[in-house]
C-alpha cells in the first residue's frame, strides 16, 4: 500500500475526471489538484507541493510532453498519462520526457491503483538508478583529478607515484579537505606554473 501522497491532475476535460479521481482516492492521493491542459501547469507546480502528476488528455501534443522534459529536468515527479490517442511517436515523445506510464482507453476505477502503484515504483527505481550513475561519474572524475595531480607532482617534485599520493593524502588530512578537492587545488598550481 503506498503512503498517502498529493497529486496534480491535468486535464482537457475537468468535469469527466470523476473516475480517475476515485481511482486515485483509492491508491491513497491524499489533495488531488486539478489544472486545466490550457493552464500553465509549470506555473502550478511552483505553486503546489505535488508527489505525483496525473494527465487526463484526449489528445496529448509533441509539445505538452516538451514541457514535461522541464518537469523531468528541475523537480522530477512521476508522470502518468492517459490518453485516446496510441500514436507511437507520440507515445516515445512521452517516455522521452519521463513520463513512467502511457495508457490507452484505461481509465477504469479499478484500474488505476495498479497503474499509479507500478508507475511511482518505475520511477523511483529509475530516480534511484540515476542517482547512482551520478555518483559513479562523481568517483570517476574525482579520480582522474587525483591520477592528474600525481602526475604533475611526479613531473614537477620528481616524487615517485606512492610519494606523490601520500603528499596529496597528507596535504587534505592537514587541511580538512576531501583528497580530490587537494588534487583539484594541486593541477590548479602546477598548471599555473607551467604557463608562466
Amino acid at each position: 500500500m503506498q503512503p498517502a501522497f498529493s497529486v496534480l491532475l491535468i486535464s482537457d476535460d475537468l468535469a469527466g475526471t470523476g473516475s480517475i479521481q476515485e481511482g486515485l482516492v483509492d491508491s491513497g492521493a491524499s489533495q488531488v489538484y486539478k489544472c486545466s491542459s490550457d493552464d500553465n501547469f509549470l506555473q502550478q507546480l511552483d505553486s503546489v507541493h505535488v508527489d505525483l502528476i496525473v494527465l487526463d488528455i484526449d489528445k496529448p501534443t509533441v509539445e505538452l510532453f516538451e514541457q514535461f522534459s522541464l518537469v523531468r529536468d528541475f523537480c522530477p515527479k512521476p508522470v502518468v498519462c492517459f490518453s485516446n490517442d496510441s500514436d507511437s511517436k507520440l507515445i516515445e515523445k512521452s517516455v522521452q520526457a519521463g513520463v513512467a506510464a502511457y495508457i490507452v482507453d484505461g481509465k477504469a476505477v479499478e484500474r488505476v491503483k495498479p497503474i499509479i502503484e507500478v508507475a511511482i515504483m518505475r520511477f523511483n527505481e529509475c530516480q534511484a538508478v540515476r542517482k547512482e550513475l551520478a555518483s559513479v561519474k562523481d568517483k570517476l572524475s574525482e579520480r582522474a583529478v587525483i591520477e592528474k595531480a600525481k602526475g604533475l607532482l611526479i613531473e614537477h617534485k620528481n616524487m615517485t607515484e606512492d610519494g606523490a599520493y601520500k603528499t596529496l593524502r597528507k596535504m587534505a588530512m592537514d587541511q580538512g579537505k576531501k583528497i580530490s578537492v587537494v588534487a583539484h587545488e594541486v593541477c590548479g598550481v602546477l598548471v599555473g606554473l607551467e604557463g608562466s
